[in-house]
Order: structure tokens, then C-alpha cells, then sequence
């Protein structure tokens, strides 16, 4: 009985309105933009706003536990992070996060696809060029996400003047970074195909996938 507790604490379901810790964390990104706003930080309650509003929408999305967790972790080190002060703290953060978040999106990425049938569930019975075809398109789509940021920061300090971008060197440098976690993220996601999971949140204690939200 203990340990059936101690498994609903970690994985939930407590209610329909808080369901795990992870609802949690998100409400603690809700909290910290209004508290940061009424503080009068402005850019830290912007970056963890748009943190809360990417996280509510995972939420919504029913995304399996741990690509949930995947996409806390990538919203707390990018906006968390930018929020903190980090990337100006240490010099090495900016690397880190160009290597792990496109690792962690790029599957919560393909996931989204195959819940509107764009890219086949990884729980389907695929052959071995399947499983290719699967790690290339997650490798794709974290490059995408790096090209994007990248994108991102220099439209910023073309048009608000800051100063997210290095240069040549540092823009090349996150690249190489943004590709490694890909491939990282692409081989992430062909063994969670080959483990037969599924593109949808599991009810706890089963192999049954949640689809009542």
C-alpha cells in the first residue's frame, strides 16, 4: 500500500486539476512571471510568461510524463535561465542549453506531429528504415529549433537592440551544439519507438495511454 502511495505522489493522478508534481512546477512558472511583474522586472516576467504559456500548453497536450518533464526542463533552463541571469553568469550556460534543449524538443517536437497524424506514433510497428526515417526527422527538427533561436536572436538585436548574438563564432559554435543534441534527440526518440510507447500521457500503473482530457 506504501508503495502504490508513494507511486501516485511521483506520478500522479491527484486531481483532474493538478494532476503531479510537473503541474507544480508549472504553476511555480505562473507565480514567478506575476511576482517578477510586480517587482518591476519586466524581461524576467516575460521569459518565465512565455515559459507558463508553452508549459500550460503541454499540459493541454496530454504529452507523455517524461517529454512533459522534458519540456519543463528545456523551459527552465532557456526562460528560467534568461529570467536568472544565467547566460550572462556563466559563459558555459549558453553552450549547454543549445545542446540539451534541441535534445528534449526536437522528440516533444515529433510527438506533437503524431498526435495530428503528421509523422506516424512511435507506438506503431515500424520496420528498420522506419526507425531511420524517425531519427532523421527528430534530428531536423532540433536543428530547426537551434536555426530558429539563432534566427530569433539576431532579429532581437537588429530590432531592440540586444545583444544576443556573439557574432560569427559564437552563432557557429551554438550550431555545432544545436546538432549534437539532436542527434542526441533523434536516438532518444527511436528508443522510446522501440520500447512501444506511445505519443500520449499513460494512466499510472499501466501500459494504457490517457486520452480523457
Amino acid at each position: 500500500m506504501a508503495a502504490l502511495s508513494d507511486s501516485r505522489l511521483l506520478l500522479g493522478d491527484w486531481n483532474r486539476v493538478i494532476r503531479d508534481p510537473l503541474d507544480l512546477v508549472r504553476i511555480a512558472f505562473v507565480v514567478g512571471a506575476i511576482w517578477l511583474a510586480v517587482a518591476g522586472d519586466a524581461k524576467g516576467a516575460f521569459n518565465l510568461a512565455l515559459g507558463s504559456v508553452v508549459l500550460v500548453a503541454a499540459r493541454l497536450a496530454n504529452l507523455p510524463r517524461l517529454y512533459d518533464l522534458a519540456l519543463i526542463i528545456a523551459m527552465t533552463l532557456t526562460q528560467g535561465g534568461e529570467a536568472a541571469g544565467l547566460y550572462d553568469t556563466w559563459a558555459w550556460y549558453d553552450r549547454v542549453v543549445h545542446f540539451v534543449v534541441p535534445m528534449l524538443t526536437s522528440q516533444v517536437l515529433y510527438l506533437c506531429l503524431a498526435r495530428i497524424e503528421v509523422l506516424p506514433d512511435p507506438q506503431q510497428e515500424t520496420l528498420r528504415r522506419h526507425d531511420a526515417g524517425m531519427f532523421i526527422v527528430t534530428f531536423a527538427l532540433g536543428l530547426a529549433v537551434g536555426a530558429v533561436w539563432e534566427i530569433f536572436e539576431w532579429s532581437s538585436d537588429g530590432v531592440f537592440g540586444s545583444d544576443l548574438s556573439q557574432g560569427n563564432v559564437d552563432t557557429v559554435g551554438d550550431l555545432i551544439a544545436d546538432a549534437g543534441g539532436s542527434l542526441a534527440g533523434g536516438a532518444l526518440m527511436v528508443l522510446w519507438s522501440k520500447k512501444g510507447w506511445g505519443s500520449v500521457r499513460r494512466v499510472p500503473g499501466s501500459r494504457h495511454e490517457d486520452v480523457s482530457d
